[in-house]
């Protein structure tokens, strides 16, 4: 006679496909976010005998070699500079700016915008520089 009723071993198994496209799409999602975040001008910065790393999160601004200008990593025309590190400086709980200059722009020009941002209110001027490469 026939035992119809005997019980079924069940066999586990894991299936790591889900995971491993929630972790490819973790790390594109991650990938993309981050490198949005830096900025698109790019300054050659001056070298600096001597510096300190600034951990504190200040408004950035970035003058290109052609005099481009960029505040938290968006373009802004020179004429707007004023009005838009005013309302920066309102929002946030900082009144430090940090410029990354390129070295070969004009003083003229750096002095004209280091003077609209003291305007708009900002306190304290943190100039980026890189490190020497030592050889």
């Amino acid at each position: 006679m026939i035992n119809l009723n005997q019980p079924r071993k069940r066999t586990l198994e894991l299936d790591l496909v889900p995971l491993i496209n929630i972790v490819f799409l973790l790390l594109i999602f991650f990938m993309l976010t981050s490198s949005s975040i830096s900025s698109s001008l790019k300054a050659e910065l001056p070298e600096a005998k001597s510096s300190n790393k600034i951990s504190d999160k200040n408004i950035s601004l970035v003058i290109s070699n052609s005099g481009m200008i960029e505040l938290n990593g968006k373009p802004v025309a020179d004429k707007e500079l004023e009005d838009i590190v005013r309302q920066e400086l309102a929002e946030g709980k900082t009144k430090t700016i940090e410029i990354h200059g390129d070295k070969n722009i004009e003083f003229q020009l750096f002095g004209e915008i280091i003077e609209k941002v003291r305007r708009a209110g900002a306190e304290d001027f943190i100039f980026a520089t890189q490190k020497p490469e030592f050889s």
